[in-house]
This record gives C-alpha cells, structure tokens and sequence, in this order.
C-alpha cells in the first residue's frame, strides 16, 4: 500500500472514531413490567394458622404484595409472579422488628386512631437510616424484586395541619424516595396514593398504586360506603396525566364487602373501564379475595 494511501486511510478511521465518540447516545428505557400485569393480589396481615395458601391458588397471579415480615412462602410462587414488599415510609408500627430502636425517639410525632400505627417525622436521621440500611436491604435479600410505599399521605398531612412544626415533610418525603431510588435503582416501586408528592416521585416510579375510587371503608360505622364523586375525580384526573406521561401502570384496591357479588363485579369493571389494574379487598387485606 502506498504512503498516501496509507496515510488517506488512517485520517478516516480517525475521524470515523471522532464521530461516533462525539455522537450523542441514545439510551432507550425498557418496556415497563409492570404495564403486563392481569391479575394481582395484595396480602398484608398473612396468618400461615388461618389462611392456607397453595401453589396452585397462587398461579393465576402476575404479582404479589405481600408484607415481608409475615407472607407464604416465597418459593411457592411461580417464577413469572413479580414479588413486591410493602413499606410504610410515613408511618411505624409496634410489631416491626425496628420499634425498640424507635419508641422513645423524637422521629415518633403522633397515634393514627384508624391503623394503630404511629405518624413518623420523616425529616428524622435515624428514621430514614432505618429505610435505607435495615428495611430496603432486609428486603432485597429476601428476594424482592420492587417496594409498595405505603403511608406517603402522612408527610403532606402533618405539613397542612401543622404547617410552622413540620415545614419541609413533604419535601423529605420526596427526598426520602428519591434516595430510595438512587441507591436500589433496579428495585421497581410502587406508590400508594401519595397524590401531594406523586408529580415529584413520578420519575422514580414504575407503577401506582390507588385505593378508594369508588367504594371505600367506613371506619366510623364498621362498614363500607361510595367515594364522593369530587374525591374520585380528583383521584382519577391525576393519576391518568401521571400514567400517561410516565408510562405508569396503575393498581387500584377499592373495598367492597365481601358478601356483595354484584357491587364487587361493578366496581372491578368500573375500575377495568378506567385503564387501571383492579383488586377488591376487605378492610384487613389478611387473604387472597375472590373478584
């Protein structure tokens, strides 16, 4: 090969290599798991003495939240059932593993009368220590795969009922998520309501997660009663814009009572008819419900 002819060939390979090192890459995001799922369940207040679940009940599911403290055995599911944990970010409860750690600190802000559990400060160090290094871990290693953030209500509402106390809550919680996110970023997550923070959160998120569109508990009469109609439509407004400009899938529990096939079959359709994702429960979500 000739000297220039060399040299002609080089000079391309040169600017070839410049070319394709300066051109910007695109990186085009996966198709969203969770947009696949038909059928799932959410099971929370599991006794293995009460409630026997089988192999075969379960094979039906795409996806499964179960609380990761007390659930079935995880190796009973089939390997097509995305498995998520349930967190509660907002608020504590007396039978976690971490109380002791908890119950006589500042981070502990008030009782929930409805739950039980109490309204966390989640501004607080030592809470968001807890999240991060003992509670997300515990779950990945117990082979998670994805996070239902349970209680994000509680930041907003301390913020708005005690606005000069709890300044910066919904920000925290936000900030809380985001952390959650950059740290675990292969966890998929899953928010519950948290609609004051939702427009924030949205980006780290690959689903979401409603309850109460159209029937919901009645904790002053023990019983169950119809969403107002301004309550459902202000649910449904924000959450189609999040869903359709995050790609999101939505998951939405109404609760209906358990004895009422008619209203149970209505309400799934209503929610079907919406584009979301639905699941008919009793108050204490402790089994799988027939829909």
């Amino acid at each position: 090969m000739k000297t220039s002819h060399r040299a002609a060939l080089i000079l391309i390979v040169l600017l070839a290599f410049l070319f394709i090192s300066s051109a910007p890459v695109f990186v085009f995001a996966s198709e969203n798991p969770l947009n696949n799922i038909k059928k799932w369940f959410i099971l929370l207040q599991f006794d293995p003495a009460q409630n026997k679940i089988t192999s075969e009940q379960i094979a039906q599911f795409d996806l499964a939240i179960l609380d990761p403290d007390s659930h079935p055995p995880l190796e009973i599911f089939p390997n097509k059932t995305i498995l998520i944990a349930y967190i509660s970010l907002g608020e504590a409860a007396p039978y976690r593993a971490y109380w002791p750690s908890i119950q006589n600190s500042k981070c502990l802000v008030g009782k929930n009368p409805n739950w039980g559990s109490y309204y966390v400060d989640v501004r607080d160090p030592l809470w968001q220590k807890i999240i991060l290094e003992e509670l997300v871990p515990k779950i990945a290693d117990l082979g998670f795969k994805g996070l239902m953030l349970d209680t994000l209500d509680t930041a907003a509402m301390l913020e708005e009922s005690f606005p000069e106390k709890f300044k910066g809550q919904k920000l925290a919680m936000e900030q809380l998520v985001r952390k959650i996110h950059k740290k675990y970023p292969l966890m998929l997550m899953i928010s519950n309501n948290g609609f004051a923070i939702l427009e924030k959160i949205a980006p780290c998120l690959n689903g979401l997660l409603v309850e109460d569109i159209y029937s919901m508990i009645d904790f002053k009469n023990h019983e169950y009663k119809e969403v107002p109609l301004a309550e459902r439509e202000y649910k449904v407004n924000a959450l189609k814009k999040i869903q359709q400009e995050y790609n999101l899938a939505v998951f939405a529990i109404d609760y209906v009572a358990a004895d009422d096939r008619p209203a149970i079959k209505k309400v799934s359709r209503q929610l079907s008819g919406l584009g979301f994702k639905p699941y008919i429960a009793q108050k204490d979500l402790d089994k799988i419900y027939e829909n």
